[in-house]
């Protein structure tokens, strides 16, 4: 693992954009034909399963597509190549969270994909806003993952072993499940923690929105699956109060969508709607829910990085996000309006999308679990359509404004972007089959 890593960091502090991305979408193809396997280093042990390794071809093909939209920071010159050796950086702590096996390094790359994204938002932000969400995100997710550093303390010290997939004793009681559980959350993240989210999201530089809604959140859902296994049967109050907080929590969120003028606050919400059935999904901890999950994770990734991209596109181009600013975008540019629509098809579960498939197995698993679900998650479907139907609408319909006639038409690679966005979301539902 680390002959690919290293040799990454050091093509991106030596080399162009363009050589960068070559390299990462090699090493890429040599992930695909990898089999989940186990490697032993001098200091290091790495463990590779089909959940690890999803997310690994996940934080790749996000990543080299958030390069290829973050032309303007290349051209612009506003120290692109340290921009660059941040987004490579993350991407290295990333592969490496998702492919150990030791719970204290775990831990300290977990925390460690934090700083990457704090430094994005820190310095190629776009208001002076974004020291004040920098010190959200900080806070949040810090106050979060001091339990989680005291359990993992604490189980070394009571069975000597560092090794998360071998465990040989569990944790009772609701205060363990707490500090287990905080961390990734928050991360994730769930309703009443979201804050954050939202604020990272809107201050954040293109490339930034895009790995944190693409990648980042998964960590919080890989977490769980990973420090789950640690706690016994007795943690049915902290299931019970997780999932009721998620579910009802996603769809007073989803309610909340109808009313922002903010393409990339409304972008980012969505997300946390999307996160909710996740984690009471994971909580729930059945085969199908596990693999709905995933499904979910894989999908929504890559289908909010393409909704960050479109937003910006049309930042770009009209210095706002405001939809009020942006609104009839389809007389100016239709292609464009075209691609709104594919994207926001996807991100409302229509068919042949990824999301289809994990919606339906999210949904089985949270109804087989409890008949009493039902109501709420019908209400989170028809809240989830209408806020897609109202950001497309309100954007691309409507009386432009005449200042906005000079718009620069959209470039080659900028629909390249939208292809490699929309390609996988719905041509990878025939691999669905391979997980049965």
């Amino acid at each position: 693992m680390l002959k690919f890593i290293i040799p990454l960091m050091i093509c991106a502090i030596m080399f162009t954009w363009g050589e960068a991305l070559i390299y990462i979408l090699f090493i890429m193809f040599i992930f695909l034909f990898v089999k989940p396997t186990m490697a032993n280093t001098v200091l290091i042990n790495f463990e590779l399963d089909f959940f690890s390794w999803s997310l690994i071809m996940l934080s790749f093909w996000v990543i080299s597509l958030s390069i290829m939209s973050s032309i303007k920071n290349k051209t612009s010159n506003k120290m692109s190549l340290i921009y660059l050796a941040t987004m490579v950086t993350l991407l290295s702590f990333l592969v490496l969270t998702f492919t150990i096996s030791n719970n204290m390094t775990f831990y300290l790359l977990f925390e460690s994909c934090l700083i990457p994204i704090l430094v994005m938002i820190l310095g190629w932000g776009y208001q002076p806003e974004r020291a004040q969400a920098g010190v959200y995100m900080l806070f949040y997710t810090i106050f979060g993952s001091l339990p989680l550093l005291i359990m993992v303390l604490q189980y070394n010290s009571t069975t000597g072993s560092n090794y998360m997939f071998f465990a040989t004793s569990t944790f009772t009681g609701f205060v363990s499940a707490v500090c287990l559980s905080a961390a990734f959350l928050v991360k994730f993240p769930m309703y009443s923690v979201h804050l954050w989210l939202l604020k990272a999201h809107v201050e954040a530089p293109v490339a930034g929105s895009m790995i944190l809604a693409g990648v980042l959140l998964k960590l919080g859902g890989f977490g769980l699956i990973r420090m789950l296994s640690l706690l016994d049967y007795n943690y049915m109050l902290v299931k019970e109060l997780v999932v009721s907080v998620s579910v009802w929590g996603g769809l007073l969120v989803s309610i909340n969508c109808l009313r922002y003028m903010d393409m990339k606050l409304l972008i980012a919400s969505s997300s946390v709607v999307h996160m909710s059935t996740c984690i009471a999904a994971l909580f729930i901890m059945t085969e199908w829910s596990v693999k709905g999950c995933l499904l979910m994770m894989l999908a929504h990734g890559i289908c909010s990085s393409g909704l960050f991209s479109l937003a910006n596109m049309a930042y770009e181009r009209t210095n706002s996000r405001s939809m009020m600013v942006t609104k009839g975008l389809l007389n100016l540019a239709p292609m464009v309006s075209l691609w709104w629509f594919l994207m926001l098809a996807a991100n409302m579960a229509a068919p042949p999308s990824v999301n289809l498939a994990g919606e339906i197995m999210l949904l089985m698993s949270l109804i087989s679990w409890n008949n009493i679900m039902v109501p709420p998650l019908l209400l989170l479907g028809f809240f989830s359509a209408s806020y897609s139907i109202y950001l497309y609408s309100l954007s691309q319909h409507g009386n432009f404004n005449k200042m906005k006639m000079s718009l620069l038409n959209n470039t080659s690679l900028e629909y390249l972007v939208l292809l490699l966005h929309w390609l996988p979301l719905n041509f990878f539902i025939l691999s669905v089959m391979f997980m049965f």
